[in-house]
């Protein structure tokens, strides 16, 4: 039988900006999907998703159906939305907090 292999990556972001140019970006290149986990929000309220095409380039907003893509901060785990799934480098600009800590847990 032939068995397929999965990789799975985690990354820690911590919010110390509110700006897409100065927050962290990881690599979705070659993941299948992905989650955030939030032990602690910090005052944070929510997320905007930005994506780049490669790790120098200026981050851009994701949209979808017109609108932003932004997940509200809870603490708890919670989905990487499937409209990052298209995009090599995605960058979560997390609003209202420069503490809260974000854990992304990627598959590949």
């Amino acid at each position: 039988m032939i068995e397929i292999t999965r990789f799975q990556e985690t990354v820690t972001i911590t919010a110390g900006s509110s700006a897409a140019t100065t927050s962290t970006r990881f690599s979705f290149q070659h993941m299948a999907g992905g989650g955030v986990l939030i032990g602690n929000t910090g005052g944070a309220t929510q997320i905007t998703w930005h994506a780049a095409e490669d790790q120098e380039a200026t981050p851009r907003v994701i949209y979808s159906d017109g609108a932003a893509v932004t997940t509200s901060v809870t603490v708890g785990a919670m989905p990487v939305p499937d409209a990052c799934f298209a995009f090599p480098y995605v960058v979560p600009v997390i609003s209202g907090g420069t503490t809260c800590s974000l854990v992304i847990t990627l598959k590949g």
